[in-house]
């Protein structure tokens, strides 16, 4: 294919500039240029090189004699810039794998670390991932790059961050990186354990307007800073966005009510949703 709006030249003093008084011309469309009314001469063609390419062919030197049409001096271009692209994704099985079934992430912000120091410096090429987790750096010049992210709090990175080589022209596609939600979730029921035996059984209701909390300094008091979550009309209750940790499930105890189960202790690890830890209570009034 043709390139156009090339600009090429007759150097005549050899100096490998486009100077003033020097023939010069500008590719058409189709990439096609001519120098035409030439005295006999030697003339060396050469180009104002166009950023993003480099010459693959030597200059031409041509011999115009008298009445001389001289065709097809074709000067080859390749595009000397590249492109990576990619997904971010969310590696549900923390395998590194971008599999079936996982989905994007989308506006997490990734960069090349041209000097290597692990974070986003003023002139390094940061972009966003999509709604689809797709990214792309474009219109790079040749040199190994390392992709890494600018790390979101909620997540760990589960696959390396990429070096790659791009080189003049190179379309690099499918550096995938892999992330991993590094919270988790609690949830289960509390329920009115009509007969003590610490078991949600068919036929025992859930209990509302239960206070229950995470004792993080596992003082069996409900602190200020310590998350709390009250139970719905069906008694069910969650804590979510936790980092990993282990946790000490309380309740702020009712008057009337009396505890069956054991307060659960429950390991959240990255990306964990751990459902039915259900905590019993023994109700004093019989209409319960």
């Amino acid at each position: 294919m043709g390139l156009a709006d090339i600009t090429l030249y007759l150097d005549l003093n050899q100096n490998g500039f486009l100077d003033e008084g020097e023939p010069p011309t500008i590719t058409d469309i189709n990439g096609e240029y001519s120098f035409q009314d030439l005295p006999p001469n030697i003339y060396i063609l050469r180009e104002v090189s166009p950023p993003g390419f480099a010459s693959t062919t030597p200059d031409p030197i041509i011999n115009v004699t008298s009445g001389s049409n001289i065709t097809n001096v074709n000067i080859g271009n390749v595009n000397n810039r590249g492109e990576i692209s990619g997904t971010k994704f969310n590696d549900t099985n923390t395998n590194g794998i971008f599999d079936p079934g996982e989905n994007g992430l989308a506006n997490i912000n990734l960069y090349l670390d041209l000097n290597q120091n692990g974070f986003l410096d003023d002139g390094e090429p940061p972009t966003i991932t999509d709604i689809n987790g797709e990214y792309s750096f474009q219109d790079l010049p040749p040199d190994t790059y390392i992709i890494r992210e600018a790390q979101n709090p909620e997540f760990d990175q589960t696959t390396p961050d990429p070096i790659i080589n791009v080189t003049p022209g190179s379309n690099i596609t499918n550096i995938n990186i892999g992330n991993v939600s590094n919270r988790g979730e609690i949830n289960g029921i509390k329920f009115n354990d009509r007969n003590a035996n610490g078991i949600f059984e068919p036929g025992e209701n859930g209990l509302d307007n239960f206070t229950l909390y995470l004792d993080l300094n596992d003082n069996s008091l409900l602190d200020i800073g310590e998350p709390a979550t009250i139970t719905d009309e069906f008694g069910f209750y969650s804590f979510e966005d936790l980092p990993p940790n282990t946790y000490t499930i309380r309740e702020v105890q009712k008057l009337g009510f009396s505890q069956t189960t054991p307060d659960p202790i429950v390991d959240v690890t990255p990306g964990s949703d751990i459902n039915d830890v259900n905590i019993g209570n023994f109700s004093e009034f019989s209409f319960l």
